[in-house]
């Protein structure tokens, strides 16, 4: 493990593990101050990604799965219907109340912009053999970058169901 990869995550890794990818995400487009942390080796995936408490409290999770319980690993790209009818909401009541209110209006379209620019997320899914996910949700504007780090996992992935098959 070079000293690179050692520094991409912030995660710890044990005696034997190699093959160690990983990257770090912003988990919405808003709170790009916040990171997610995505990483693998030839025996686990990590993640962890800062739940937040209304929106802006930033709360720890932090998951690890053994790679020989992933089946696939899958990205995809998700709509957020309440944070788009949100956004509209706060809009339309911005709009309102700039000619009566300025601060008031510009706070609602403060609060309709942080919603309307979350409306798209791009997803990681970790999919175990009995069709059980484990997601990681980042920011639409890191979407390809999620997607480099998905094929790398998969493929760490598929070595090891081979490695498992020929012993």
């Amino acid at each position: 493990m070079t000293e690179t990869q050692q520094t991409m995550t912030e995660f710890t890794y044990a005696t034997g593990e190699t093959d160690v990818i990983g990257d770090r995400f912003s988990p919405s487009v808003v709170l790009f101050w916040l990171k997610t942390s995505v990483a693998a080796s030839n025996m686990r995936v990590m993640y962890k990604s800062p739940n937040t408490l209304l929106g802006v409290i930033p709360l720890g999770s932090t998951q690890t799965i053994p790679l020989r319980s992933i089946a696939s690993v899958d990205t995809n790209t998700k709509f957020n219907l309440g944070s788009f009818v949100w956004g509209a909401v706060f809009l339309v009541a911005g709009l309102s109340f700039l000619s009566s209110s300025a601060l008031v209006g510009i706070l609602f379209l403060l609060l309709a912009a942080a919603n309307l620019a979350n409306t798209m997320s791009a997803q990681l899914d970790f999919v175990n053999q009995a069709g059980g996910r484990n997601s990681v949700k980042v920011s639409i504007l890191e979407k390809d970058k999620l997607m480099q780090l998905a094929q790398s996992i998969q493929r760490l992935v598929f070595a090891d169901v081979e490695g498992q098959r020929h012993q």
